[in-house]
């Protein structure tokens, strides 16, 4: 059975949400679905200050950390991460430096890759995270699965590259139902590149 193994940082719950309930239809359709977090030294101080976080912070507490053998181990990575400045966060970059020696090598080479954030303004803000992380995959030498094109989903104005959700000004608009759907066809999409 093939690996995938969904890598977040995950701060108000919308990317926990989201990485679980692509792992749980991954899980589903026959692949190894692994859900992992990055380190982040500062979360428990945004769940003393905000329901939003402190709502999934023990959930996401629970993931193991991502680390250099969990990418080795894996036959696809998605890595889902909020929008900053139109960027991924600091904590998901700092993880993804740390892979700098299998790069080199060139370790992770072949291997699938997929991702998604959310981000507060536009879904143009959020396409700019996911090309920031299609930046490292092009480095690592992995094969980019898109979401690609979907017209007949609600959610159609979603970029190729991956998924963006849209969680308001104070990050607690919840990925919704809709949401889902896009959800599930990217799942489908993966599993068939997944397929043993």
């Amino acid at each position: 059975m093939k690996r995938c193994s969904l890598i977040i940082h995950s701060v108000s719950g919308n990317i926990y949400i989201i990485g679980e309930y692509l792992r749980q239809q991954l899980t589903d359709m026959g692949v190894d679905a692994r859900l992992y977090r990055v380190e982040d030294s500062d979360l428990h101080i945004l769940a003393n200050t905000q329901d939003s976080v402190n709502q999934y912070y023990e959930d996401i507490l629970e993931l193991p950390v991502a680390s250099e053998e969990t990418l080795l181990k894996s036959d696809m990575i998605i890595l889902g991460a909020p929008t900053r400045f139109g960027n991924m966060t600091a904590e998901m970059k700092a993880f993804i430096d740390t892979t700098w020696p299998l790069c080199e090598e060139r370790a992770l080479e072949g291997r699938l890759f997929g991702c998604f954030t959310s981000c507060r303004h536009s879904i143009c803000e959020g396409s700019h995270a996911l090309d920031s992380m299609l930046y490292w995959a092009q480095n690592m030498a992995l094969v980019h699965i898109p979401y690609g094109v979907h017209t007949e989903i609600a959610l159609s104005n979603q970029p190729v590259a991956g998924i963006v959700h849209l969680e308001g000004k104070e990050s607690d608009i919840r990925p919704s139902d809709r949401l889902g759907a896009v959800i599930e066809t990217y799942a489908a999409t993966i599993a068939g590149y997944l397929a043993d």
